[in-house]
């Protein structure tokens, strides 16, 4: 465990923004941080938990201490004849997992390839994509109280799961470090391809389903995601910066009026949920730049950093696309990315 005074979080954020923190600490393991709350200094200061900030946009250099887990062990804790128990670090490669999953024929994370960011961040964001959700095949996490050290369980049932959220995003943001995860997977015999996002469907509609493999949907899933969505790696983003908006009934019916060909997606409680990168494109977004910040090409619901960009600079592009799809069609887009 090394302490860090002002430093760089660039490689700490896939918007690739250049801030500082005033002090910074990879934490492994629960007497880290009893050892750091000795100190009387690094104890009377805030701390701020983060992951790989892969749904980050820092705006301004951080006081105070960043802390980050590291942790990244994984193991079986528990097998039948149809399951299997992972219990994985929070500060394993996300998509390392998942890739672990597939080779061992393992269905669950399969449709959740190619996500950046870490375990730990999985349980936090309940991160989701093309039909599936992390909430899906986690048992248990394990966290560890920022303040003293304890670590405190929960179930599946107990952290809130929700939209883009959780117990962990809400009430214990910067209270508890996720330190492991336990996922139940469902072995290749007893398990079934998850096939609820149409184009995946599409995908793969010349491979009869009894044929289908974890390997053949994480695959297909990658290459998907390859086709539609910036790489990190070479132009900053953060993914989906915008959640889809759900909207009432009665409105819905209003905007179909006068939009016919909007995208929708009824859900069990009768709302309606809008593709937010829908409602960009119809006002002229897509494509375009503001500064060195802009709305990527190959998806309007990204926005990237076009080399050099600041915090302030992605904030700024967020507000107006906000306001242009508010004053279009009179709804909120509200942000999927922490802005600090």
């Amino acid at each position: 465990m090394h302490i860090q005074a002002n430093h760089s979080l660039q490689p700490y954020n896939t918007f690739n923004i250049d801030v500082k923190s005033e002090y910074f600490i990879e934490i492994n393991k629960q007497s880290d941080i009893l050892t750091l709350r000795s100190d009387l200094k690094l104890a009377s200061l805030p701390w701020r938990i983060i992951g790989d900030g892969s749904n980050i946009l820092f705006t301004h250099d951080l006081e105070g201490v960043v802390v980050r887990c590291i942790y990244d062990k994984l193991k079986v804790v528990k097998e039948d004849e149809e399951n299997v128990w992972l219990s994985v670090g929070a500060g394993m490669k996300w998509h390392d997992l998942v890739k672990y999953t597939v080779e061992n024929d393992w269905w669950g994370l399969e449709n959740l390839a190619l996500i950046p960011g870490t375990v730990g961040a999985a349980p936090v964001q309940n991160i989701g994509a093309y039909g599936a959700e992390a909430r899906d095949t986690i048992t248990r996490v394990q966290t560890l109280n920022i303040y003293d050290g304890q670590r405190v369980e929960y179930r599946n049932a107990e952290c809130k799961f929700g939209y883009r959220t959780s117990i962990f995003k809400q009430e214990f943001v910067n209270k508890l470090l996720v330190h492991r995860v336990t996922f139940r997977l469902r072995k290749l015999k007893y398990g079934n391809p998850n096939l609820a996002y149409d184009p995946l469907k599409e995908a793969l509609i010349d491979v009869p389903k009894e044929q289908l493999t974890p390997r053949i949907i994480f695959d297909a899933i990658v290459d998907i995601r390859q086709n539609r969505l910036p790489n990190p790696e070479r132009q900053g983003n953060a993914g989906s910066f915008f959640k889809n908006p759900v909207i009432e009934p009665a409105y819905f019916e209003t905007l179909l009026e006068q939009y016919p060909e909007m995208p929708n997606h009824k859900m069990l409680d009768g709302n309606y949920k809008i593709p937010a990168a829908w409602l960009i494109e119809q006002t002229g977004w897509k494509g375009r730049s503001h500064g060195r910040s802009g709305v990527s090409i190959k998806h309007a619901l990204v926005l990237v950093n076009l080399g050099g960009a600041k915090g302030t600079d992605i904030e700024e592009l967020y507000h107006l696309v906000q306001d242009d799809v508010i004053h279009k069609f009179g709804i909120h887009l509200e942000p999927e990315v922490i802005i600090l």
